[in-house]
């Protein structure tokens, strides 16, 4: 595209509208091509594009008229069409990017709008909050208030009543008091008038005892005063009496008080919990009503968004319809401009069909003259350079030094990726890797997108395997994959088996299938590599590490450095590689999975094993697999690159007779192809006889099988003027594979040993001579012999 603003006039804004209802009415078609001159051979016939008369009617000026156009296909037939509709792809573009920006320009409102809501609810709901916050701190206030008025006038009830009980006992007590004060000073005026009269007979006692003592002590005397003595302690004994009365009844006044201040206590206590009691319910309740008013206006507020949620919807469907109706205008309105165009075009046919003319001569002058022009410089440059040795020196150097330069830049090109993937790429050890960039993640994302590559999921469905073992792969792969998305520690599986059973490709397909990277390593590349073998395994770790999707570590043949260490002969090198890779999977991790591949699991270490979780043995394929293989590879190696029809059930070949020309065949492309018999075509019971025969193959010996098969069909395109395939020639190419397969067998049990054969009748008419000894198998005139020679 070029953009000179010189060359432009009446530059204005496009209408997006328009251009949005125009690229909304486009229909986007599916159709297979008629012409193998007019689509790319690499990829299939059946492609999407846009009918350009369907075009023309919603965007005219993105479709214009070619009067003719002329081409040869393949065959050689020269083709003529008139008025053909060329597609204006550059304006299909630029009207997909202004419909893109009205979109985006869209997009931003409502982006606005929705932005501007969430800020309205957030408000609102922010609001909301701040007034239930307000609200419960208001509503415990007032409880607080009210319980601390409740329990003031409680207190206050309490505190008169006490008072009021208080002063009543106190005067009962002072008036108990009072009258046992009374009492008590009545009994003491009586104790002092008795002591006073005992002192007073005392004395007279005393006086009468020393007149008796003068005169003389009598019996009678001492009996009187043993009586007196008991009167004496009599009256002490009643005073403390009474004495212990008194004290008795202050304590029970004491006890009274002190249970009755229990009882006041104790009232307390319970209106005090009574209280709080009905608080906490008047409580309760205020915070159900909250409750309730809150949940009134969340659905409120959820009813008046689904409301303005239907309101925009209407909005927006008012819009369209409104957009729609523009675009119909704008339809009928370039239908009626189109009829007025093609109306004035057939008035003045005869004028245009003599300017094209003219024009068509004139472009035909112009191209003869140039054609001419630069023949007459070419023949001039090639006159000044042949006739002079200089020229022609100069030009060979020249030549010579521009190879050699590309050559030079090359090597050096290689080299230098060789450098920076060493230093900065992958580790050495690494064969093969799915390792990428983010720009290629998005191109394959965007190929997935348009269904040209085949989307996530689809990676087994072209591998055939016997169905006990892929449920156990595919059981595999779906744990893996799970536990990858969960972050949990992936499992450790070793792929064990006979050669060429497809161990490599289903680790592959099983890191594609999981999400993961896969990197594929020989266990035969670390013994060379000696004292550098333990760096270049702690590269290989950390190159893992880096990894932000997971990796697939598949180490093949992994019996050649991971042998037992029981082996005398392991070299200290070959062991310390193994102790690092010990080191490296001792702990269980989620960045990668290490699968093994061994023909010889019996002899691998017995901490390799341990640290594996999972055993899949690969064998080989039963006859429903190798069905499943013979189909496979036949399409891929046979039907596919050759052009030849596939084998199913209905699967005739084609019979039309070979067309002759000047009594030779025609080799021209597409021709038709020579008539094979019915009983020669490949069908499905070829197939299954194909199957049969190659019982013990494995799935790289079934590949060889057609690609051998191809050279054959190859070499019969000389012979018949077209490639074909028979069944003799299929059966024919069967039986030297399973000749092959047997000798193969024969080698790693009895061994091969040489015997020439005769030259006189040693080789007939292909070159081949069979032994007559038993077991023999020849090929090329050599002899493989079981027995002695």
């Amino acid at each position: 595209l070029y953009s000179d603003s010189k060359i432009k006039e009446n530059v204005e804004d496009a209408d997006l509208q328009t251009l949005m209802q125009q690229i909304k009415h486009i229909r986007i078609r599916e159709f297979d091509h008629g012409e193998e001159e007019f689509f790319n051979k690499f990829f299939s016939r059946r492609q999407l594009g846009i009918m350009a008369h369907e075009l023309q009617p919603v965007m005219p000026t993105a479709v214009g008229v070619l009067p003719e156009r002329r081409w040869t296909n393949p065959k050689g037939v020269t083709n003529q069409t008139k008025n053909v509709m060329l597609v204006r792809d550059t304006h299909l573009l630029f009207a997909t990017l202004g419909a893109v920006q009205l979109l985006a320009k869209k997009a931003d409102v409502w982006d606005e709008g929705i932005e501007q809501l969430f800020k309205d609810n957030s408000a609102i709901v922010a609001e909301q909050d701040d007034n239930r916050r307000k609200r419960e701190e208001l509503l415990e206030q007032l409880v607080r208030v009210v319980a601390k008025v409740e329990v003031m006038q409680f207190g206050f009830a309490k505190t008169e009543e006490s008072v009021a009980r208080v002063e009543g006992a106190m005067t009962h007590h002072k008036q108990v008091q009072q009258e046992r004060h009374d009492q008590l000073l009545l009994s003491v005026d009586m104790l002092t008038n008795k002591s006073l009269e005992q002192d007073m007979n005392i004395a007279t006692f005393q006086e009468a005892f020393r007149q008796a003592v003068d005169r003389e002590a009598r019996a009678d005397l001492v009996e009187k005063r043993k009586q007196t003595e008991a009167e004496l302690e009599v009256q002490l004994v009643k005073r403390s009496i009474e004495k212990l009365r008194w004290e008795e009844e202050q304590k029970t006044i004491t006890l009274r008080g002190e249970e009755d201040r229990k009882k006041d206590e104790y009232s307390t206590q319970k209106h005090h919990e009574r209280v709080a009691f009905e608080t906490a319910q008047k409580k309760a309740a205020d915070l159900e009503v909250l409750n309730q008013q809150e949940e009134s206006n969340l659905r409120q507020q959820a009813q008046k968004h689904k409301d303005e949620k239907e309101l925009l919807e209407l909005r927006l469907k008012s819009d369209e319809r409104r957009a729609e109706l523009g675009v119909q205008e704008a339809i009928e309105r370039a239908k009626i401009e189109e009829e007025g165009k093609i109306k004035a075009a057939r008035e003045n046919e005869d004028v245009n069909t003599r300017l094209m003319q003219a024009e068509q001569a004139e472009k035909r002058a112009q191209m003869l003259a140039a054609i001419q022009a630069t023949a007459t410089v070419a023949s001039d440059w090639v006159h000044a350079v042949f006739s002079s040795a200089t020229n022609l020196a100069l030009l060979i150097g020249s030549i010579v030094t521009c190879l050699g330069g590309i050559y030079l830049v090359r090597e050096m090109a290689i080299l230098l990726r060789e450098q920076l993937n060493k230093r900065l790429g992958r580790p050495s050890l690494v064969r093969m890797t799915n390792r990428r960039g983010t720009m290629q993640q998005v191109g394959i994302g965007i190929l997935r997108l348009l269904r040209l590559r085949p989307p996530r999921g689809a990676e087994f469905n072209d591998v055939v395997l016997h169905p006990k073992l892929r449920q156990q792969v595919m059981r595999l792969a779906d744990a893996t994959s799970s536990a990858k998305r969960r972050r949990m520690p992936l499992q450790h599986a070793m792929f064990y088996g006979p050669p060429g059973t497809g161990k490599t490709m289903v680790a592959q397909r099983f890191a594609e299938y999981s999400g993961l990277e896969y990197a594929i390593m020989s266990g035969g590349d670390v013994a060379p590599l000696e004292e550098q073998a333990v760096t270049e395994l702690h590269k290989l770790f950390r190159w893992v590490h880096r990894s932000s999707r997971g990796v697939l570590l598949f180490i093949d043949e992994a019996d050649a450095f991971l042998a037992s260490r029981k082996n005398s002969g392991m070299s200290e090198t070959m062991r310390n590689a193994l102790t690092t890779m010990l080191y490296h999977t001792g702990t269980p991790s989620s960045q990668f999975m290490l699968v093994i591949a061994t023909n010889r699991p019996h002899d691998l270490d017995s901490a390799i094993l341990d640290r594996l979780d999972e055993s899949v043995e690969f064998g080989l394929p039963d006859l429903d697999a190798r069905k499943g293989m013979v189909q496979l590879y036949y399409d891929k190696y046979i039907a596919k690159p050759l052009r030849l029809p596939t084998v199913s059930a209905t699967t005739t070949m084609l019979r039309k007779p070979p067309v002759q020309v000047n009594g030779f065949r025609s080799r021209l492309p597409g021709s038709p192809r020579p008539q094979i018999p019915r009983e020669e075509e490949v069908d499905e019971a070829a197939m299954a006889v194909v199957a049969e025969r190659i019982n013990g193959f494995s799935g790289r010996e079934i590949s060889k099988l057609f690609t051998s098969l191809q050279t054959h069909v190859l070499y019969s395109d000389r012979a018949h003027g077209r490639a074909i395939c028979t069944k003799s020639m299929l059966l024919e190419v069967v039986d030297q594979k399973v000749a092959e397969h047997g000798r193969s067998h024969e080698f790693q049990t009895t061994g091969y040993e040489y015997r020439h054969a005769d030259s006189h009748g040693a080789y007939g008419a292909h070159g081949a001579h069979r032994a007559p000894e038993r077991g023999a198998h020849e090929m090329n005139g050599t002899v493989l012999s079981k027995g002695a020679p």
